[in-house]
């Protein structure tokens, strides 16, 4: 493919902030959690239910429209998903409806034999968190002492039952080595992709790193195609984004909400002052983020990912990550 033609292509198939998209959505089921992070963005915890506002027939429905609109990723969040109790509900909806890609983010301090046969039977992705392959480290930050033992277990029991699973690393004053042998101790289990990520000014996070949420504070990628919706109905960039809601599925469709000029005026500005100047930073091209490539000669889609991957939140199976690239 010659630079002119490959140009063309790349230009053809360029996503922007402005395209009407909805490729992922992150489905927050609760806003209630088992444990209580120090740097937990939703700020979740036991008696943080408040906010839970929506019912099956909402979350279907929701589900319904994102598949109408072309959505076929999904991951199911919370707070801890599993403590809604219309979880399987759902979940078995999700797959009902036909989403090639679903995964389930959960702390994984406890898991049921139905839904991991479930999830082992339909394919179904898991994700969690683990600071730490020490115990006491780990429990220090989840609040809740016994949790990275649970946590691992249940991790064992998902990759016994060959269930697909990551999990992701976010530092919060461990050092490298404990947090390069973190990432070597869930390799060896069988984790089949560990990522590590800062913590960021959000929710909890604010206090951790002593700043308030900031838009520079995001990782950048969710101009591209995703949302988030929170248990009250708010819909956002991203789970990270709660600082700029886009509208709430309980007044407004979905579609109205992905064609609305609110999400394509903060997806302009993410991309703007987040993705473009990290792109910028990186030496890539931003008329083609698909290729880092100057002769546009390898169009890999988001090979210029300025961070090689989202936040461990976000699934590394979606168009706009390369695994392959360093974690």
């Amino acid at each position: 493919m010659n630079h002119i033609t490959a140009e063309v292509a790349c230009a053809k198939t360029a996503p922007t902030p402005d395209m009407p998209r909805l490729d992922f959505v992150w489905l927050e089921l609760t806003n209630r959690c088992n444990l209580h992070c120090v740097h937990c963005y939703t700020e979740s915890g036991p008696q943080t239910g408040d906010l839970d506002k929506l019912a099956i027939p909402d979350y279907v429905s929701t589900m319904h429209q994102a598949f109408a609109l072309g959505c076929r990723s999904m991951q199911f969040i919370g707070g801890e998903p599993q403590l809604n109790r219309d979880f399987p509900v759902l979940l078995a909806e999700a797959i009902r409806i036909g989403f090639p890609f679903i995964e389930v983010f959960s702390n994984l301090t406890f898991l049921t034999e139905d839904t991991l046969r479930y999830a082992a039977t339909h394919g179904i992705h898991f994700a969690t968190s683990v600071y730490s392959d020490e115990a006491a480290v780990h429990d220090t930050i989840t609040g809740v002492r016994g949790s990275h033992t649970k946590t691992i277990h249940n991790l064992k029991r998902l990759i016994g039952a060959g269930v697909t699973t990551r999990a992701g690393t976010i530092r919060i004053d461990q050092d490298d080595a404990m947090m390069d042998r973190t990432r070597r101790f869930l390799l060896d289990l069988g984790v089949s992709l560990v990522r590590s990520s800062d913590v960021r000014e959000f929710g909890r996070g604010e206090k951790v790193l002593g700043r308030e949420a900031q838009m520079s504070g995001l990782c950048g990628h969710c101009w591209n195609g995703k949302l988030c919706v929170a248990p009250d109905g708010e819909v956002f960039p991203c789970v990270m984004a709660r600082q700029w809601p886009v509208g709430n599925i309980r007044q407004t469709e979905l579609a109205d909400i992905v064609r609305g000029m609110p999400l394509r005026h903060i997806r302009r500005e993410i991309y703007e002052t987040v993705w473009l100047p990290k792109i910028d930073y990186m030496g890539c091209t931003p008329e083609c983020p698909q290729s880092c490539a100057p002769d546009y000669s390898s169009c890999t889609p988001m090979t210029c990912d300025p961070q090689s991957c989202p936040q461990s939140c976000s699934p590394p199976y979606m168009p706009d990550c390369t695994p392959d690239l360093p974690q």
